[in-house]
């Protein structure tokens, strides 16, 4: 059985990693436990709450720390009603971080076409300051 937790490695996705391995070792279940703390790989599987949880290919838990009956549960075979909790502070770092990645540049690379030389600007346009200036008078 492989079972792996998602998250930043906020104090609740350390929390929800403990309770695994405590019901790990109480009920000597043969399992691998696995941390995945990749951002890409997070969102990836579509998890928009940490700590998530899955178990062989499955989500368990997303968003909140699982108790130790619900995580017997998933190893017994019995399913467990869950009390949802906020979320955990990673999932808003997560997505602040996502945003950044696929945010536009701030400065372009741009060729003036009235002198053709290279400039960086913050918008994009077609001449450079200079040129601009002359075009004006």
């Amino acid at each position: 059985m492989k079972i792996e937790v998602l998250g930043m490695g906020c104090p609740k996705c350390r929390a929800t990693k403990k309770v695994i391995e405590g019901v790990i070792k109480d009920l000597r279940v043969d399992a691998e436990l696995v941390e995945v703390s990749d951002l890409d790989e997070i969102v990836d599987r579509g998890v928009m709450a940490t700590p998530a949880v899955f178990v062989d290919g499955e989500l368990k838990c997303n968003g909140w720390i699982p108790t130790r009956k619900e995580v017997a549960g998933w190893f017994l075979g019995n399913g467990v009603e869950s009390n949802i909790q906020e979320p955990c502070s990673c999932l808003y770092y997560a997505m602040e971080q996502a945003k950044m990645i696929k945010k536009e540049p701030s400065l372009y690379r741009l060729i003036c076409k009235g002198c053709g030389i290279a400039f960086s600007s913050n918008v994009q346009k077609d001449y450079c300051f200079e040129c601009e200036k002359k075009r004006r008078r």
